[in-house]
């Protein structure tokens, strides 16, 4: 190559690598940009032209000024005068449109040449960066571009021919020429590591992602990865300021069934699976420990209870003796079974019975389940089916508790309510119904205060909290995990208490105040198969499960007299449905449950029914539905004794004692209806046979 090719070669391969670069912008498609690549590179082959060592140099100035006839003399006037920054775009942009028009023209004229190499043309065009391939014939061929053209008439019905021949040899020295100028765009380095970055890091904590436990890989229906703790939070606190739950990337609406793990195959986390396995198994052994300290607990109760039987035999035991000393027969001492009669002492005990007072229709439609007083408002509420149907679903009947009237009726959901809760001090009701929002109503307005989520669960129960908690609402879900929530930050969990090992659905809730046993005070959670105890020491809920088995039917607890009723159902051990009166106790540290009546009723129990107790001064009376004799009974405790049985057609689905100023009622609530009874208390002297006995003896 002589020295002024050279300079030229210097002066336009950075032009035409610019120029290059301005027709990525342009033609973006890939066939389109290899057409142009390649008649710039044909209106510049002079600058790049080297001679060949096996040609003459006449052939190869003869086949130079073949490939200068071939150019346009725009293209010839722009390599003499100099190419400016924007000549490579300009040249190729009127070399596309002259090539067009040729095309046109030579169509309608002859038929267009076939490539001499197919093959190469192909491979040129879909990789520019490898060299076409030397024909095998010595005969006139097509050029570069006339090759790309033919190509796109194959493979598109847009058709572009260009059939100027150029040498073969310069052919392929303009083919690698064209594969180095246009290979294929490496990336940089930057770039991947961005993207590696990407796939690495959660994009919410930018923190790494875990194969296990809480901040494992997890992904929206949009597609987009992360950690599943991060995600869990950004919907909450999403709903929370725009009332929609979005995924934080593209903003596509999202929610928690939304979320799914995944396992990827190139993922960098760290593997934590043995500790959580660990943290797993050192769970199981602290709830294994626990479960046995409480039945530790539950023996030594146990056995307390049975050192106390023990010396009151002992007492009886002395007794006898002493009237078999003086010489009687003590036949007046024994009751029909043949136990020794106790010495009472005379003592005033109330006899108590029920008599039927009301019995009015609530509604027509069949729907009605709970049962709620409140003698702070001096209301009483029984929830029922809308009978509206421009309203439909259900809500609640307020009942006026002196003349027990129905009064107004209040919707508040699409479900069942299952159950309800008053915070006599806030003046709110609160309200379950099997749905994924808990809400509570003002009682002066009757209006709806808030609404509560339980990450998306099912609420089954609820309950208020008392005294120095007042603002606390409890939550109970499907999966048996309850959520603690304060009603002045209603889109906020305070904490949340998961099952561990049982998760049958939450029935009942119940608040427990500080007192004496419990200085902290907590909360009963009772489930369809266990019952919790939780609580607070320094500000923490500590769960204790409770020594008695279900399955259960209900629960309900009295802060003034300090005991829990449970309605539980048969199993293989009771044959017969049994009510459990029993008071939290602490022994050792522990909580447990110290029974005092164990009331057997019927042995099926296909409903979900609710008992009650009622404290009657000292003495407290339990009364229940007995499902197979369709009768309503009441227990005294004190007497230990069933004082009163009442037939009744319909199933009684709860029942909810109401003091007034005109006396002591019981309501009961069928499926429609609402049965009130009236409380009859009267006294009468008893005194003990053995005690005559005693003193006749001495």
């Amino acid at each position: 190559m002589s020295d002024s090719d050279s300079d030229d070669t210097d002066r336009y391969h950075p032009q035409l690598i610019q120029g290059l670069r301005r027709l990525q912008g342009l033609y973006p498609t890939r066939q389109v940009l290899s057409t142009a690549l390649g008649l710039i590179m044909e209106a510049h082959e002079i600058a790049v032209d080297e001679s060949d060592e096996d040609d003459d140099q006449d052939d190869e100035e003869e086949g130079d000024d073949e490939v200068r006839s071939d150019e346009d003399p725009e293209d010839a006037a722009a390599e003499d005068e100099g190419i400016d920054d924007n000549s490579g775009e300009e040249v190729a942009v009127e070399a596309v449109e002259e090539a067009a028009a040729e095309d046109d023209e030579e169509a309608n004229a002859q038929e267009a040449p076939e490539p001499v190499n197919s093959t190469a043309a192909t491979a040129e065009s879909v990789n520019p960066t490898e060299p076409v391939a030397e024909p095998e014939n010595d005969g006139p061929t097509t050029s570069h571009r006339a090759q790309q053209l033919q190509q796109q008439q194959q493979g598109e019905d847009n058709v572009i021919n260009l059939d100027s021949p150029s040498p073969p040899k310069k052919r392929k020295r303009l083919s690698e020429i064209a594969g180095k100028v246009t290979g294929t765009p490496v990336a940089r380095e930057s770039m991947i590591d961005d993207d590696e970055d990407n796939g690495m890091t959660c994009p919410i904590c930018l923190e790494s992602w875990e194969m296990s436990g809480e901040h494992r890989l997890v992904s929206l229906k949009c597609g987009h990865l992360f950690g599943e703790s991060c995600i869990r939070r950004w919907l909450i606190e999403s709903q929370r300021q725009s009332a929609v739950k979005v995924c934080p990337q593209c903003k596509t609406k999202a929610s928690g069934r939304d979320i799914r793990c995944l396992y990827a195959k190139r993922l960098r986390a760290i593997d934590r699976t043995e500790e959580h396995d660990m943290r797993r198994e050192l769970d199981a052994e602290r709830r294994r420990c626990q479960s046995l300290t409480t039945e530790l607990a539950t023996v030594k109760m146990a056995h307390s209870l049975t050192n106390s039987k023990l010396k009151s035999l002992q007492l009886d035991y002395e007794r006898l003796r002493q009237v078999v000393r003086a010489g009687g027969s003590g036949r007046d001492c024994f009751d029909e079974d043949g136990e020794l009669k106790r010495v009472i002492n005379p003592l005033t005990l109330a006899s108590h019975r029920l008599y039927m007072e009301k019995n009015f229709e609530i509604t027509r439609e069949p729907g009605c389940r709970v049962l709620l007083y409140s003698a702070a408002h001096s209301t009483l509420i029984a929830s029922q089916k809308s009978a509206q149907n421009l309203f439909p679903g259900f809500g609640v009947r307020f009942i006026d508790p002196v003349s027990f009237k129905p009064l107004h009726f209040m919707h508040t959901s699409a479900q069942m309510v299952r159950d309800m809760a008053f915070s006599e001090s806030q003046h709110l009701l609160t309200l379950a119904s099997r749905d994924v929002r808990l809400k509570t109503f003002d009682i002066r307005s009757r209006l709806c205060a808030a609404a509560f989520s339980a990450n998306d669960k099912q609420v089954w129960a609820c309950g208020f909290d008392r005294n120095e908690r007042e603002h606390f609402l409890y939550a109970g879900d499907l999966r048996g995990g309850v959520c603690v929530f304060d009603v002045r930050f209603p889109e906020t969990i305070l904490s949340e208490f998961q099952a561990d090992d049982n998760f049958s659905p939450v029935i009942n809730i119940a608040a427990v105040p500080a007192g004496k046993v419990f200085p902290n005070g907590g909360f009963l959670v009772c489930q369809l198969s266990v019952v919790k105890f939780y609580e607070y020491i320094n500000e923490t809920a500590i769960a204790t499960r409770l020594n008695v088995d279900g399955p259960f039917l209900s629960m309900q607890y009295d802060p003034v007299q300090e005991t829990v009723l449970f309605s539980v159902r048969s199993n293989a051990q009771y044959p017969k449905s049994r009510f459990i009166l029993g008071q939290l106790d602490k022994i050792d540290s522990t909580p447990v449950l110290q029974v005092k009546a164990t009331i057997f009723g019927s042995p099926a129990t296909p409903v979900m029914t609710r008992a009650t107790q009622l404290g009657m001064g000292e003495n407290t009376l339990v009364v229940g539905y007995l499902q197979d004799n369709k009768q309503l009974m009441m227990y005294d405790v004190r007497r230990e004794e069933r004082v009163q049985t009442m037939p009744v057609n319909e199933i009684v689905y709860d029942i909810c004692p109401v003091t007034t100023s005109t006396g002591t009622y019981l309501a009961g609530l069928t499926d429609n209806k609402c049965r009130i009874y009236k409380i009859n208390s009267s006294t009468k002297k008893l005194i003990a046979c053995c005690a005559t006995v005693t003193i006749d003896c001495y």
